[in-house]
């Protein structure tokens, strides 16, 4: 069943890579997954559909004629793993605040507004067949299975990385308990990089993993911190196929927000109802 938000929800704080401070309110709506800049004069809604990704540098990006959000794919993790398939997300910023960088804050107040059923279904994506992608060393699978698992594999040079698996049975409750808390992250000896090209402006010790040469700069949440979060960028890209998952085994070998993006749409355009 389509669902959204019994009443307004409301987080604040400033974009990751902007570091713009921001107001981001969730409103009950009927009509999918949007996002209205407030602070835009004249401003329509953007619907949260791969057709309208602008730019996956660092983030996921939605642009129509006339506005632009950047950096949404923690809030859409978290509306599409709650089972949230209609909401308008308003911003008075072009992208939403960071909070500890992680889907863990949008989940917990989601859930503090609570959800209703709104008495129809939306459309499930068809896959009844495996559908795969892959560009260089990255790799996507989708196959028809009987329980929605989703499995990412990262790897990196960095010694403190190397490779990373975590594969999980993906239901609302694994979800915020594996996947929500799993924090955004950066390497030490990027953040110049980043910083002098207009990124990570809002980035602290408090947002985001740090990796430097030789140790974590801060704590890790979990062990394998960094794959999960790779995970929860994923399942907030692949949901701007504005479709539900039906069961399926979806796996990932390196991917990141352009290719995501570009797996969303091979499902889409592979759904067997197109």
């Amino acid at each position: 069943m389509r669902k959204t938000l019994q009443k307004p929800a409301i987080v604040q704080g400033i974009g990751l890579h902007t570091g713009v401070p921001s107001v981001l309110t969730f409103k009950p709506a009927d009509n999918g997954i949007s996002f209205l800049r407030t602070d835009i004069p004249g401003a329509q809604p953007i619907a949260a559909l791969a057709a309208n990704v602008s730019s996956t540098l660092r983030g996921t990006n939605l642009k129509n004629a006339t506005a632009e959000v950047w950096t949404v794919e923690h809030v859409l993790s978290a509306l599409h793993a709650l089972g949230v398939t209609d909401a308008l997300v308003e911003m008075d910023g072009p992208e939403p605040p960071v909070t500890d960088g992680s889907a863990a804050v949008y989940a917990k107040e989601i859930l503090a507004a609570g959800l209703k059923e709104l008495g129809t279904t939306r459309p499930q994506l068809k896959v009844n067949r495996k559908i795969t992608y892959s560009s260089g060393n990255i790799s996507y699978s989708a196959e028809p299975a009987d329980k929605l698992t989703f499995s990412f594999e990262y790897i990196h040079k960095h010694p403190l990385v190397g490779r990373q698996t975590f594969t999980v049975d993906f239901t609302p409750e694994a979800y915020l308990k594996e996947i929500a808390p799993a924090r955004t992250f950066g390497f030490e000896e990027e953040l110049a990089f980043l910083k002098q090209h207009g990124l990570a402006k809002g980035g602290t010790l408090e947002n985001a993993v740090i990796i430097g040469k030789d140790k974590y700069i801060n704590e890790r949440r979990f062990p394998d911190e960094l794959v999960r979060h790779k995970l929860l960028d994923m399942i907030g890209d692949l949901s701007l196929t504005g479709r539900d998952l039906p069961p399926l085994k979806i796996t990932c070998s390196c991917g990141g927000h352009k290719h995501n993006v570009i797996f969303a749409k091979l499902l889409l355009d592979n759904s067997e109802d197109k």
